[in-house]
C-alpha cells in the first residue's frame, strides 16, 4: 500500500491576499477622519445661533465677537467687558482696515445688546460685519409618496347633488 503526500515545493504560486489589507486600511482612515472632524467641531462658547437657509462659510482673517445667553461678550473665545471690547476692535480695524468682524449673538440676546455692539462697530469705522448664523436643517423627504384618496361615487339610490 502506498501513501501519497503532497509537499510544497517553492513553485507553488504564494498570494497575499489584499481583501483583509483594504479593510485593515479602510478602518484606520474611517478613524483619522472621525478623529480629525470631532476636534474641528469644539468650541469653547456654547451658542444657540439663528438659523438661515442662505449662510454660507467665509473663509478670510476675521475678529470673531460672541455674545453668550447670559449677555458675556467675547473677542476670539476670550471674556472681555465693553471697555476691553473697545479697545480689541480698535486694534484690530487699525491693523486689518478691509477686516471682516463676526457678530455670534445667541438666539436669546436681546436685541438691544446686539445693536449696542453693532453701533460700537459702527462708531469704530468697522463696517465689514457679518452676524453669524447656522444652516436649516432641510427636512427629509420621503420616497414613499400616497396619493390622495378620491371621494367614493354616490351610491345608487343616493340622489346627485346640484351642485355637481
Amino acid at each position: 500500500m502506498t501513501v501519497k503526500i503532497h509537499l510544497p515545493t517553492g513553485s507553488d504560486n504564494v498570494r497575499i491576499e489584499m481583501l483583509p489589507l483594504i479593510d485593515v486600511v479602510f478602518c484606520i482612515l474611517t478613524f483619522f477622519i472621525l478623529a480629525a472632524v470631532s476636534l474641528t467641531r469644539q468650541q469653547a462658547i456654547t451658542l444657540n445661533l439663528p438659523q438661515a437657509s442662505t449662510s454660507q462659510a467665509q473663509s478670510q482673517k476675521m475678529l470673531v465677537v460672541s455674545i453668550d445667553p447670559a449677555g458675556q461678550l467675547f473677542v476670539d473665545k476670550d471674556p472681555v467687558n465693553r471697555s476691553e471690547l473697545y479697545q480689541r476692535l480698535a486694534t484690530y480695524l487699525k491693523t486689518n482696515p478691509q477686516g471682516m468682524v463676526i457678530l455670534r449673538a445667541s438666539q436669546v440676546v436681546s436685541y438691544n445688546e446686539v445693536i449696542q455692539v453693532l453701533d460700537l462697530l459702527r462708531s469704530l469705522g468697522g463696517n465689514r460685519v457679518a452676524l453669524a448664523t447656522q444652516p436649516v436643517e432641510q427636512p427629509v423627504l420621503s420616497t414613499e409618496t400616497r396619493p390622495t384618496p378620491l371621494p367614493s361615487p354616490p351610491a345608487n339610490d343616493q340622489p346627485i347633488p346640484a351642485n355637481l
